[in-house]
């Protein structure tokens, strides 16, 4: 048979023209950027096996008449039929995709609620999960962001190791491992854990329409938002706006009532006693629902014991002594807390501190008006006590005294939820929902919060949380978390030696003996 002869170039041009093909593919399919030198590369390689077709046109005509050619063209044309299926279906699989949960309990779906949220997206929500390579959790939150990505186009995430990106984590402002900010346009918000709630309510707060209205109580030797000394609240008027609240002084003695647009209203450390129509106007914006965030410190309560005591929350008249402070370098008068309640407002200080300059107790009363309901939220070392006999403490000479003190742990900071008040004249017709509840958040301390003492500890994400919880409660979901279901393969002896031999020890021997007879039987074919 004549043998095929071509042209050294021709053929040098053929094997350029493979290569540009198959490099412009690869490119094209794994490049995330600049995919379109991979459509030139084919494009060039593709000519080039055309002009190398054209100028072998008689060579190439004789190589397809033998029967070894065609078969060969035929086994490589099923190839690229497969190959083109397989793209097709992946192409196909990435616009029309769907997903089964056959978990227990369906710990890899996400609720019912995420879903909706998910879907009503408009615009780009770009997600960056700051955590460390192998840090515990993170593939639990890589599987969360896949399923939020998964049901929507909009949403995007990206993991970031603080300690490798330092800049971008400086840049948002990122102070403990697992933090994810969410970005949408020029907005973020901020979660301290990627849990489903944190995150779905998060997507909530950033499509919301304009700024919530926080509203700081003066008039009567508040704190400052404008003092930028150590004992002043410029820091935290600083870091609500970041959270992309609009806080205004409220001046209540001048007011008829608080006004119609406050989310919340926060009465930081008064000096001066409220006057009784002020406290009357809080109690009315409680009982229609309001929001009230109350910090108090020792010997300053504003004339609100009795206020709160008929809210169900009772303010210790004493000074929360703990000698344990010692040991983190503070006063025995800094009580240090590491006991947080079952809360969303305190979830995310789990395995933190915080710590209060001069505190006094705060806790729900045993006996209270019917209706209310409360959660101690902050609690004191079992070391600690409350000291009423404060001219002791001013000689150093403090002491816990029984039958006098009270022995801690002790309540710092509670919530109290109060029951609507009764409107039923003005209720519209055939509307079912429930009235709002009032929120009554009280501290028995302002000085936490204080420039000095915001950025230290846990104490920045306690009254932030704080905020954002009062602020937001209404417009945000509560989603039941999944309980990770125990599934043990349980097998007796005999299944168990099932389970070793047939997919050991059988399976393997039978091809291997059906390999032996296949062979042997084309040698005897042969013979």
């Amino acid at each position: 048979m004549e043998s095929l002869k071509m042209k050294p170039w021709a053929k040098g041009l053929g094997w350029l023209g493979l290569i540009l093909l198959a490099a412009g593919g690869l490119h094209y399919s794994v490049s995330m950027q600049d995919a379109r030198w991979g459509l030139i590369g084919m494009g060039a390689g593709l000519a080039c096996l055309l002009l190398t077709a054209l100028v072998a046109r008689q060579q190439l005509s004789r190589f397809l008449s033998r029967r070894s050619a065609r078969l060969g063209l035929g086994a490589g044309a099923s190839v690229l039929v497969v190959l083109a299926l397989a793209i097709f279906l992946g192409a196909l699989a990435a616009r029309h995709h769907t997903r089964w949960d056959l978990s227990l309990g369906g710990a890899h779906t996400l609720a019912p609620q995420t879903v909706a949220v998910l879907k009503k997206l408009d615009a780009p929500v770009k997600a960056y999960a700051f955590l460390r390579e192998g840090q515990q959790g993170r593939a639990e939150a890589q599987d969360l962001l896949d399923q939020y990505s998964f049901a929507s186009r909009q949403f995007t995430y990206q993991f970031v190791d603080p300690d490798r990106e330092p800049a971008l984590a400086k840049r948002y402002d990122i102070r403990t491992y697992g933090t994810v900010v969410l970005i949408r346009g020029e907005r973020e918000e901020r979660v301290k854990l990627a849990e489903e709630q944190g995150l779905t309510n998060a997507l909530i707060r950033l499509g919301r329409a304009g700024k919530k209205l926080v509203y700081f109580l003066t008039g009567h030797g508040e704190r400052g938002l404008a003092d930028i000394g150590q004992e002043g609240y410029s820091e935290l008027n600083k870091a609500v706006e970041q959270q992309n609240y609009e806080i205004k002084p409220l001046i209540l003695a001048a007011a008829e009532a608080v006004p119609a647009d406050a989310q919340l209203v926060v009465i930081a450390g008064p000096k001066k006693p409220l006057a009784a129509p002020e406290k009357d106007r809080l109690g009315a914006y409680l009982a229609k629902g309001g929001a009230l965030l109350v910090m108090l410190d020792p010997q300053n309560d504003g004339d609100l014991t009795e206020w709160l005591a008929a809210r169900g929350v009772e303010l210790g008249d004493n000074l929360v002594v703990d000698p344990q402070s010692r040991l983190f370098g503070a006063s025995p008068a800094w009580p240090i807390a590491a006991d947080f309640g079952d809360h969303d407002i305190t979830r995310s200080l789990e395995g933190m501190i915080c710590y209060f300059p001069l505190a006094r107790s705060a806790e729900m009363m045993p006996k209270r008006p019917e209706g209310i309901t409360g959660v101690t939220l902050v609690r004191s070392g079992p070391g600690s006590w409350g000291e009423t006999d404060l001219d002791s403490l001013a000689s150093g000479q403090a002491r816990f005294d029984q039958g006098k003190d009270r022995k801690g742990p002790l309540a710092l900071a509670v919530l109290a939820t109060l029951p609507p008040a009764e409107n039923k004249d003005k209720a519209p017709a055939g509307n079912d929902r429930q009235p709002p509840h009032g929120r009554l958040l009280v501290i028995g301390n302002s000085s936490f919060a204080a420039n000095a003492h915001l950025n230290q500890a846990g104490n920045r994400d306690l009254v932030l949380n704080s905020i954002s919880y009062l602020a937001e409660e209404q417009d945000l979901i509560a989603i039941r978390p999944k309980e990770t279901a125990n599934q043990p393969l349980l097998v007796n002896a005999g299944q168990a030696q099932v389970i070793f031999w047939v997919p050991v020890v059988v399976m393997p021997l039978a091809f291997l003996v059906l390999g032996v007879a296949v062979v042997a039987s084309r040698r005897r074919k042969r013979a």
